[in-house]
């Protein structure tokens, strides 16, 4: 039998323990997932986004049939309105090719993109297509066809 010195000799090494990885995309929530790719670019000089505006996100929204498009102070603040009021999970983060330029990648349901717009709630409580379009900022847009 070897002592306590001999046992890891240079030619012996000990077998590396192995261990699952853990699920890192296992979800916690029920039904298919969707996957949503968010790029972030800083503003350009024609963007109509409020003073102190960082970036921009950018996403295929399927409700709506359109590409969403939204100003944040920084890419924090685009993160935690993504996971905090959409109930999204961010899988992966990584910096591209710029300042302020970023691919995110969420997990999130079918269902939180059936959730009504901010445009059809205020709507549903009274307002006009045109008083909710000033609301919210967006008079450079035509009013729907009545």
């Amino acid at each position: 039998m070897k002592d306590e010195g001999e046992l890891f000799s240079q030619s012996e090494t000990p077998a590396p323990v192995l261990e699952p990885a853990p699920l890192l995309l296992q979800s916690e929530r029920a039904g298919r997932v969707h996957w949503v790719v968010v790029r972030t670019r800083p503003p350009g000089t024609a963007d109509n986004f409020p003073a102190g505006t960082v970036l921009v996100t950018r996403f295929w929204h399927p409700r709506d049939h359109n590409w969403s498009e939204n100003a944040f102070e920084s890419l924090d603040h685009a993160i935690r309105m993504f996971v905090d009021e959409s109930g999204w999970v961010l899988r992966q983060q990584q910096a591209l090719d710029g300042p302020h330029v970023h691919e995110l990648i969420f997990e999130a349901r079918r269902e939180d993109f059936s959730r009504p717009s901010t445009e059809q709630m205020l709507e549903d409580v009274g307002l006009s297509p045109q008083d909710v379009a000033k609301l919210l900022g967006r008079m450079d847009q035509d009013p729907p066809p009545a």
